[in-house]
């Protein structure tokens, strides 16, 4: 699901739908722009574009403001400098409230993260990021803490901060096939660095819940009495039918991003992708970031057949495009998999209202747009 901004603005989404549009046009030469409307308030997780012109009222008139002495203990920690105004919100995500902060010495986003990412995984990433850099891929500057750490607790959260770029905004999708060409290219030239890892696959990525659980999972949604209970029943068949596609492990693994999603990028002058998040890197083959990467960039809101070749193609440009099989969709189903479970445990227990809203409406959409074993069929069809 595509999140809106803290401080959404309405024309900035009447260009996200021509945009959209241009897109739509590419395989049906009659879109209209109501049509293309409706699609990106889809993707926002609401019914139609009345709805979303009222999240973006309610959200305006709704802005959060940082708790107290936030900011300036974020300050202290990276050694920012002094606060020449208050922080700003800027989205709300999984991991939780993203803040604008403007100092004498710049001007900087601080990025709650998982507790999991620590200094010794964010490394992970720097290294990665320092050499796609090298390579010519676009990614902004960490800043990294007086201890010499990217990340740093503050408040009992793990914080990251780096530098505020003026970047556009992250892919619409479908993504056009100049863009789905141009993301191509960059897992090509990611891909191309080779980095060897001789770490285990995280186990976010390797470990699945049994059918007890899911079974389990849908007695607490209807207990909870969660609308979308018996559309959760409704797709378990297709739950069995993901489970029976297992992970073979590759004997061989490189150092991958591992989430380098249309959410993780923003687009640049003339299109150019800045990767903005890296603290997921860890050991993949191709194989499976590629399975990983097509069902979330060429997969939503359904199989994306003229991007899929375009995206094949800018790959190619860079390296060989590898032989991919239903196997190396493993890694890309166990990740849905634990998201559509963590994301309906949280709808039905959420941590706080901020988290309630977003795991409502992520339960709702990872149910309504599910992964399913014919939908990657079509991805191996090109």
């Amino acid at each position: 699901m595509r999140l809106l901004p803290d401080r959404p603005s309405i024309e900035y989404l009447r260009k996200e739908a021509k945009d959209l549009l241009a897109v739509l046009r590419e395989s049906k030469p009659d879109a209209s722009l109501a049509e293309a409307q409706r699609a990106l308030a889809a993707e926002y997780g609401v019914r139609d574009w009345p709805a979303l012109k009222a999240e973006v009222e309610r959200r305006v008139a709704d802005a959060p403001t940082a708790p107290a002495g936030l900011a300036e203990e974020l300050a202290e920690a990276f050694d920012l400098g002094t606060l020449t105004g208050p922080a700003k919100p800027v989205l709300f995500t999984a991991m939780g409230r993203c803040w604008d902060l403007t100092t004498d010495r710049g001007r900087w986003l601080a990025v709650t993260v998982y507790d999991w990412i620590t200094n010794e995984q964010a490394q992970l990433g720097a290294r990665l990021r320092e050499a796609a850099v090298a390579a010519g891929v676009a990614a902004p500057a960490a800043a990294i803490s007086p201890n010499g750490r990217l990340i740093e607790k503050v408040r009992g959260e793990n914080w990251r901060v780096h530098e505020w770029l003026e970047v556009g905004t992250a892919p619409v999708l479908p993504v056009s096939t100049a863009m789905a060409r141009r993301a191509g290219a960059l897992f090509g030239t990611l891909h191309a660095l080779a980095i060897p890892s001789d770490e285990p696959i995280h186990g976010y990525l390797a470990f699945r819940r049994s059918e007890d659980d899911w079974q389990h999972l849908l007695g607490r949604a209807r207990a909870a009495r969660k609308p979308w209970a018996e559309q959760l029943d409704a797709r378990l068949p297709s739950i069995r039918e993901l489970l029976a596609i297992e992970l073979d492990a590759p004997d061989e693994l490189m150092l991958c991003n591992r989430n380098l999603n249309p959410e993780s990028v923003r687009q640049g002058r003339d299109g150019e992708l800045t990767v903005m998040e890296w603290d997921f890197a860890g050991s993949l083959s191709p194989e499976l970031e590629l399975g990983s990467v097509l069902t979330h960039w060429l997969m939503r809101p359904e199989v994306n057949q003229r991007g899929l070749l375009a995206f094949r193609d800018g790959y190619g440009e860079v390296r060989e495009w590898p032989k991919l099989g239903l196997e190396s969709f493993a890694v890309a189903i166990t990740g849905w998999l634990n998201w559509t479970y963590n994301a309906i445990c949280e709808a039905i227990d959420p941590e706080d209202a901020d988290h309630a809203v977003f795991a409502e409406r992520e339960a709702v959409g990872v149910l309504d747009r599910m992964m399913t074993r014919g939908g990657l069929e079509q991805l191996l069809v090109v």
